[in-house]
């Protein structure tokens, strides 16, 4: 069961229209609109990083220094207990993108925001760059159930940006990274 996927694979193409870990809110909203995707839909959608792992790699630089650039304020608490584990020795060790409920998808990645303790800095930049973002970021911390609706519909939007492949058009994969 599944939506089919092409039979080629392509980094490039997967990752043409997703924005980078070190991205501002300018480049978030430009990548959003071109896809028919809202300021809202992009706000609800950053929701997702609620769970998940990201690499040592993608938010160095919030590592790096006094927090203060490429994400805005960081909580100096949260600089320090990421610092412990990631040394450097490797830049793929990975972190929880919400370290209070990594395993639970709610609304703790924007209480997270509003307290600095956002991983990535395109998260971070969320509540530090600009007004409208800060106020859905402050209206999701307020209203779970707001943010669950307005996820449940940015994703469906998202999801009916391209056409479905039919028939023997493509696959459904056993691993979303290779062709079976």
């Amino acid at each position: 069961m599944g939506r089919k996927d092409s039979l080629s694979a392509s980094k490039a193409l997967a990752n043409n229209n997703i924005p980078g870990p070190n991205s501002t809110v300018a480049d978030l909203v430009a990548k959003f609109p071109n896809l028919g995707l809202s300021l809202s839909d992009m706000v609800a959608l950053s929701g997702s990083h609620t769970m998940g792992k990201a690499r040592g790699s993608s938010f160095s630089a919030r590592l790096q220094g006094t927090g203060f650039s490429n994400g805005g304020d960081i909580n100096l608490d949260f600089l320090q207990s990421l610092r412990q584990p990631f040394s450097f020795s490797g830049s793929n060790t990975l972190a929880q993108l919400n370290l209070v409920t990594p395993a639970t998808f709610d609304n703790q990645y924007y209480i997270n925001l509003l307290s600095g303790e956002g991983l990535l800095p395109s998260n971070q930049v969320l509540v530090t760059e600009d007004d409208q973002t800060r106020a859905i970021v402050e209206a999701y911390v307020e209203d779970q159930f707001a943010f669950f609706e307005d996820f449940k519909y940015a994703m469906v939007r998202m999801g009916s940006l391209a056409a479905p492949l039919t028939r023997n058009n493509g696959e459904i994969r056993c691993n979303c990274r290779i062709v079976n």
